[in-house]
């Protein structure tokens, strides 16, 4: 009994050495197989790092030589001298007339216009529509119906949106929906009829817009109808939207070019 004892402790004994060399083996070999994968990789990133930096010295070669360039053309434009007087342009594109500066100058010191003249003698001849009375009536309608009361009608049907509007207008609003139902043949929707009464009141308003080449000009105290807007566009002069129609009488930067 004592010796089956011993021989089992025995190979006990044996088994447990067995295992541990055995992981000591395999701990071996994973050691060799991390070392090598971390060598692959820090030689696979040496050769990144490499790549990268020649990209690199590449740019910036390309910035130190644009760099070069622009400093030569910088000299070279210092360099250059110009005759008293003479009118020349650098870099003249193909859509520009070289003679524009000098032309412009002659006009600006020969072709002066009179801007506020101008205005005034359009205001002497234009004979302004009698639509001020239709243009407010208009307008107040569209302000009255524009918004949160126009969406709220559209929750209604067609003749139920047509009765509220026509128990609601004074005797103006209700001529100016019959005027839209007979235009059209029905009542459609509210909002429809309230497009119809801004395109209406456009057509309608008697306002004078002047447009005008500098930004100080006002020309409010020769009409009360009179708008002044400085337009950007404009060289020279002035241009008089009145009645849906354009009185031309400026040169415009697009008319140079």
């Amino acid at each position: 009994m004592i010796r089956e004892i011993i021989l089992v402790i025995a190979l006990l004994v044996v088994a447990i050495a067995v295992i541990f060399m055995i992981l000591s083996v395999y701990s071996r070999e994973a050691e060799r197989n991390l070392k090598s994968n971390v060598s692959d990789r820090i030689m696979i990133y040496d050769d990144l790092i490499e790549e990268k930096q020649a990209r690199l010295e590449a740019v910036q070669n390309r910035v130190d030589t644009l760099e070069r360039r622009l400093k030569e053309l910088e000299v070279s434009e210092e360099l250059r001298t110009v005759p008293t007087g003479q009118m020349f342009f650098t870099r003249t594109t193909g859509y520009c007339s070289p003679d524009l500066k000098r032309d412009y100058r002659n006009m600006r010191e020969h072709f002066s216009f009179d801007r506020r003249g101008l205005v005034k003698d359009f205001l002497a001849s234009y004979v302004v529509p009698d639509t001020k009375h239709e243009y407010e009536v208009t307008d107040e309608l569209c302000k009255a119906l524009s918004g949160d009361l126009c969406y709220r009608l559209l929750a209604f049907d067609s003749s139920e949106q047509y009765e509220a509007l026509n128990d609601s207008l004074d005797e103006d609003g209700k001529k100016l929906l019959e005027a839209y139902v007979g235009e059209r043949g029905e009542f459609d929707t509210a909002d429809r009829f309230v497009y119809w009464l801004s395109c209406r009141r456009d057509r309608l308003d008697p306002s004078i817009v002047v447009r005008t080449a500098e930004k100080d000009d006002d020309f409010s105290d020769l009409s009360p109808l009179v708008k002044t807007i400085y337009d950007s566009g404009l060289c020279e002069g002035i241009q008089i939207i009145a009645g849906r129609q354009l009185y031309d009488f400026g040169i415009h930067r697009s008319e140079l070019g």
